[in-house]
């Protein structure tokens, strides 16, 4: 039952695409799934039609009290996947926690709790080094980077390396088992260039799956669906049904 965090400094990179379309096609495939919303931008939660408004129990409350906070987070959701929500509380929790002893290894301990239930669990972090993503790091026995085509994404990757490196002096495992190209379009130079770069600079870390841009991909959140609900036969929605075969083969 692996946990893997989906993580990259960096923020349009497609980390709650991924985490949503990934883990929904994982359930597609007969597995049981859960996905934890550590974002207090709550892409994610609202990308499975969940209004953070409404919400009475989220990952703020699994993060003020582990143990008994994870059983009343998690929810059902129409994409044969549960998922534990994020509301713009979220926010709060840095300060409210700043002075709490281990307060990076609160996720971490209420997963425990829940992950024998699970054959995967997937976590969606911020765009931004803080305790929401320290708290995913720790949690995580892997790190799935999604990895935009693009100069500027390639460049963020040497300061996640440096992040990481910190984290393992929490969770000496931890490490980048999978990197995944985004809004891939090899029409373009740049595009081509920066995935070479990568496969270069990563080898087989780099998943032979890349995920196209297609204007569907961009459309499903909007409406609370995955893409492969969305738009079953976009290039994008194919992307990541092959994408799920490939990281249930890799993780196992």
């Amino acid at each position: 039952m692996p946990v893997i965090g989906v993580v990259m400094q960096k923020g349009g990179v497609g980390k709650s695409t991924t985490t949503l379309s990934l883990g929904t096609e994982l359930g597609r495939l007969g597995l049981k799934i859960l996905q934890v919303d550590m974002d207090a931008q709550t892409n994610l939660t609202q990308a499975v039609g969940l209004d953070p408004t409404k919400l009475t129990t989220s990952v703020f409350d699994l993060l003020m009290d582990p143990v008994r906070g994870v059983e009343s987070a998690i929810q059902p959701t129409a994409f044969a996947v549960d998922i534990i929500p994020a509301t713009l509380g979220l926010a709060r929790a840095e300060l409210i926690l700043a002075g709490h002893v281990g307060r990076e290894l609160l996720l971490r301990r209420a997963l425990q709790l829940v992950r024998d239930r699970y054959d995967f669990i997937l976590i969606d972090s911020p765009p931004s080094l803080g305790l929401l993503t320290l708290n995913t790091m720790a949690a995580a026995d892997s790190l799935l980077v999604p990895l935009q085509a693009h100069i500027f994404a390639l460049h963020a990757m040497a300061h996640l390396e440096e992040t990481i490196a910190l984290i393992q002096q929490l969770h000496p495992t931890v490490a980048i088992h999978g990197i995944l190209m985004t809004m891939v379009d090899r029409r373009t130079s740049i595009n081509q260039a920066v995935e070479q770069a990568a496969r270069e600079r990563y080898g087989n870390l780099v998943f032979e799956t890349t995920i196209p841009f297609n204007i569907r991909l961009v459309e499903a959140p909007a409406v609370g669906q995955p893409i492969g609900i969305y738009a079953p036969s976009s290039s994008s929605a194919q992307a990541y049904a092959r994408l799920a075969q490939e990281v249930r083969a890799r993780y196992g």
